[in-house]
Order: structure tokens, then C-alpha cells, then sequence
């Protein structure tokens, strides 16, 4: 039986692409819970909630961490636009928060799940601050978590928000220590392995031929175009990257990560250059080998699910 799946997110564009893909993928998840990353808090949320009402599904969203547990907030606006999802239409309205809690939300859900011999799995792509705020206030809740899935940090030190580090684990660097050392079973998406996964902009393009003009594929066509554009900017072509979608392809259909890397993960907390990089050590000299790197995955089934989410 396949376990109850929470989606912890900081409502960006590949968010937003990332939930269309699990609504499609026959995975929607249980609850979703927000956090501050691409944009903050709040708008986090409403992202979440207009997504989900251009999906016409209901599914509670429980308001999360407006701030890090140590160091000043930082976004992507840059990378998102000022509203978080590139400019997309929007609905005329979407639905409230269930809570504005997601910390006990989580809580009561885990250990509720500890309590019964069950397991939730979590999908986390933005930063790891309210998973981290609830394994500090209630340790016994790491018991409830089946598998974590991460999008985040670097298996090789190439970081796309400084050199060395990733956005989402250097956004709270103290959070992702916490969850890497809390003994879980974690499967990592770094930001290299989402880097070489990707298709061109004719691809893309070719998905969208042909379909029906909706409020999904309008949706879906915009925020594809500007992650395009994005990228397009940093000088690395006309081409779609798999980010936080290619985590979601991992949780709703295992089989496609084809080649996986055992390791034990660290995460530098010292000031300086290497502040928020994730240490990779395949070798277990830090520890247990209890994470699951992705390297290579199949790249035609990501895009094959991403393509059934459009419309």
C-alpha cells in the first residue's frame, strides 16, 4: 500500500509544476505544508492554493516558517518573479489555509503515524525549516516519516546560489543539518542531477501543439515559457530544466531514477564560501549511509509525466 504523502513546499514556479505533475501522476498528496524559499511565506501559500485552484482539487495547505532558524531570510524572486510564479494567470479566487500552523500540523500528523506502526512519506523542495522544527521540538516524529524526498543541496559542490550551495539548503542551512543527521530515510535530488535533466524549447513546445486552450494549459504554458526565459538569461540556451519536477517524477514513479548514489550527508554550517553546501561522503565516514543520491534518471519518463500534466 502506497503511504499518505506530504508535499512541503516554498511555492515557486517548478513548485507549482511539481504539484501539477502529482495531481496528474495519480499522487496527489494528503496535506501540503509551505514554508518561506522562493518567495515568502504568505505568498508561498497563496502560489499553492491558486495552483490548486487552476486544478479545480482540493487538498489542505497548512501555512508554514516564515524565517530560518538562524541566519536572515533570503528569495528567488529573481528566479520566480516578484510573484513567485513568473507572471501565470491567476484564478478570480482560491480557497483559505487549513491552519496556519504546518509545524503541529506535522507534529500531530507523525506522531500519530508513530503511534499506529504507520509512515508518511514527505516530498520537501523548498528549504527544510518546518520538517527541522519538528524533529527539534518532537524527536519521536522521525518514526513517522517513511521516505523523505529532497530537492536540494549538491552531490559534487556546484551550487546555483553561491559556488558551493544549493538555494534550498543554504535558505537554512541549520534546518537541513537537522533533517540530514535525524536518521531518515532520505532520497536526494541535487541540483547537478537537475541541472543535466532537461529538454529543449522545441520539446516543450511540442507538448503544448495541438492542445486545447484551458486554464490548465495556460497555466502550465506560462510557467514553462518563463522558466525558460530564466534560463535562457543565464546564458545556458532555449531549454526546460527538471528541478522540483524531477523529484516529483522520483515519488510518483520510483522506477525512474535509474542510477542512485548511497552516501552520508553533512551539511557545512561555518561562515564563509562553503556555508550551506551539502557534504556527499559515499564512503560513510560520517556516518551511516542512510541517503540515496539521485544521479541519473529516465529522462523521456520525467518528460512523459510532465507532459501529462499540462492539460
Amino acid at each position: 500500500m502506497t503511504n499518505r504523502l506530504i508535499l512541503d513546499t516554498d511555492g515557486g514556479v517548478d513548485d507549482a509544476q511539481a504539484l501539477m505533475m502529482l495531481v496528474a501522476g495519480g499522487r496527489a498528496p494528503d496535506a501540503i505544508t509551505t514554508t518561506f524559499g522562493n518567495v515568502g511565506r504568505a505568498q508561498a501559500t497563496r502560489n499553492i492554493l491558486d495552483t490548486l485552484s487552476v486544478l479545480n482539487h482540493g487538498i489542505p495547505v497548512h501555512e508554514g516558517a516564515s524565517r530560518p532558524l538562524v541566519q536572515p531570510v533570503i528569495d528567488a524572486a529573481a528566479i520566480h518573479g516578484a510573484d513567485g510564479l513568473g507572471g501565470a494567470p491567476r484564478p478570480a479566487a482560491a480557497a483559505a489555509p487549513a491552519s496556519a500552523d504546518a509545524v503541529e500540523f506535522l507534529r500531530a500528523c507523525l506522531a500519530e503515524a508513530a503511534a499506529q506502526g504507520q509512515a508518511v512519506d514527505i516530498l520537501a523542495i523548498g528549504p527544510l525549516t518546518n520538517i527541522a522544527l519538528v524533529l527539534r521540538a518532537d524527536p519521536a516524529c522521525a518514526a513517522g516519516i517513511g521516505q523523505l524526498t529532497i530537492m536540494g543541496g549538491t552531490v559534487n559542490g556546484r551550487g546555483n546560489v553561491t559556488p558551493a550551495a544549493e538555494f534550498n539548503i543554504y535558505a537554512d542551512p541549520e534546518a537541513a543539518e537537522i533533517v540530514f543527521s535525524a536518521g531518515l530515510d532520505i532520497v536526494l535530488v541535487p541540483w547537478e542531477t537537475c541541472a543535466a535533466h532537461f529538454v529543449d524549447g522545441p520539446a516543450v513546445d511540442d507538448l503544448f501543439a495541438g492542445m486545447d486552450e484551458t486554464d490548465v494549459s495556460r497555466f502550465a504554458r506560462a510557467l514553462a515559457d518563463h522558466a525558460r526565459r530564466v534560463t535562457a538569461g543565464y546564458g545556458h540556451g532555449d531549454i526546460f530544466r527538471f528541478v522540483d519536477p524531477l523529484a516529483a517524477a522520483v515519488v510518483i514513479d520510483p522506477a525512474i531514477a535509474t542510477e542512485m548514489l548511497p552516501a552520508a550527508v553533512s551539511v557545512a554550517l561555518a561562515p564563509g564560501l562553503t556555508r550551506g553546501m551539502t557534504v556527499v561522503d559515499p564512503s560513510g565516514r560520517l556516518g551511516p549511509k542512510t541517503v540515496r543520491v539521485l544521479i541519473k534518471a529516465d529522462l523521456s519518463q520525467v518528460a512523459g509525466l510532465f507532459g501529462r500534466s499540462l492539460r
